[in-house]
């Protein structure tokens, strides 16, 4: 009996717990139903959503050239930002065009030029060409740099240098497209200076406009043709625009070291005007020469008949202007030292010592060959026994 109620409880029980198990089990699978079902309307949703906002073909073309755009204006403002327009107004290290020893035929034409730009009636009225561009050339040395600089400075000039590492590129057509970008650049601020001269200037321009049949031809050529439209539009579009480029070759080729060489006569043809600067002259190194040893030292070294002296003996050597500022400044080192070690010093030994021991005192500059050393010893005797 007592087996049996047990058996009953126990088989009862297992029933109930069957029954149990069968309720659980439909439940899960309600539940299961009820995971998927909102699984499959939540990704409905995502997906719906997804295709709301996926880009037409179009948008994704206009978010490329507005990313395009975007690459374009930042490389422009990285440009811009190594393009800065100086002036020299207030800066007394760059001297005015008026204050540089020789250079006469160069300063009585800006002295002119000047008083046409101030008129542009005149200008018109005699049929005179605007004065949009100047070809300064000459052996290294003869002041073509710093005359620049001195024009810029008289006419209060916005001044820019434009060099060729600037748009210098390993690739062929990254080069042509920065130097057309700067011209731009350049005809911007014209027009938004219309007020003001601009002086654009261009050193050793043949390393961009000579004839090159070499490896690099092609991208020249292209180089070439940016710089002829770039001077053209300048021309056209801006009378406020001066461009000055320099050379060390003579244009035409005679005087060059390498007649072989040319520079582009298309591009030539847009300057309006040429000035050859030639080695300094006695009286010019003289005058230069005072004005360095005044500059440097704040007093006078040598008189006047000991400078006459001293600048003859530099014109047979075949100084240059950037030869004699180098002397100048070496001497006053040498002096600086002499005096640190005796409290005196002898400018008269001191210069001798300087051009004796100078490699380039005596060199060629036309012919690039160094001077015969006994020439040049003779000459360095000469000096030292009229001091």
């Amino acid at each position: 009996m007592i087996i049996k109620e047990t058996y009953s409880k126990i088989h009862f029980g297992s029933a109930e717990n069957s029954k149990h198990d069968k309720s659980t089990k439909h439940n899960n699978r309600k539940n299961a139903d009820k995971i998927l079902i909102g699984t499959a309307l939540g990704l409905a949703v995502i997906n719906t959503a997804l295709l709301v906002k996926k880009p037409s073909q179009k948008k994704v073309e206009e978010m490329v050239k507005d990313k395009f755009l975007e690459e374009q204006i930042k490389n422009r403002k990285l440009l811009f930002s190594k393009f800065k327009f100086e002036s020299f107004k207030d800066n007394d290290k760059i001297a005015s065009i008026d204050d540089l020893a020789g250079l006469e035929q160069l300063k009585d034409f800006i002295n002119k030029q000047q008083v046409l730009l101030k008129n542009k009636n005149i200008q018109k009225e005699h049929n005179i060409d605007n004065f949009s561009s100047l070809l300064l050339w000459g052996v290294p040395g003869t002041g073509k740099t710093t005359a620049v600089l001195g024009i810029a400075k008289k006419l209060d000039a916005d001044f820019i240098r434009l060099d060729k590492e600037l748009f210098d590129s390993e690739f062929i057509s990254k080069g042509p497209r920065q130097l057309a970008e700067y011209f731009r650049n350049i005809e911007m601020h014209a027009k938004n200076h219309k007020d003001k001269n601009i002086v654009v200037f261009m050193d050793e321009i043949d390393s961009t406009i000579s004839v090159d049949r070499g490896l690099e031809a092609k991208q020249d050529d292209v180089l070439v043709n940016t710089l002829k439209q770039g001077l053209t539009d300048l021309q056209q579009k801006c009378d406020n625009v001066i461009f000055i480029g320099a050379t060390n070759k003579d244009p035409n080729g005679i005087k060059s070291d390498n007649t072989a060489v040319r520079l582009n006569s298309a591009v030539l043809s847009r300057f309006n005007y040429q000035f050859e600067l030639k080695l300094p002259e006695p009286k010019t190194i003289q005058e230069a020469w005072t004005k360095l040893m005044k500059t440097k030292s704040g007093k006078d070294k040598f008189t006047n008949k000991q400078n006459e002296i001293i600048a003859q003996k530099f014109a047979e050597l075949g100084m240059s202007f950037r030869d004699i500022k180098n002397t100048a400044n070496k001497l006053n080192i040498e002096d600086a030292v002499e005096f640190c070690r005796k409290g005196s010093y002898n400018s008269k030994a001191n210069l001798i010592n300087v051009i004796k021991n100078d490699e380039k005192t005596g060199y060629d500059h036309v012919k690039k060959i160094e001077m015969d050393k006994n020439k040049k010893a003779k000459i360095l005797e000469e000096l030292k026994a009229g001091l």
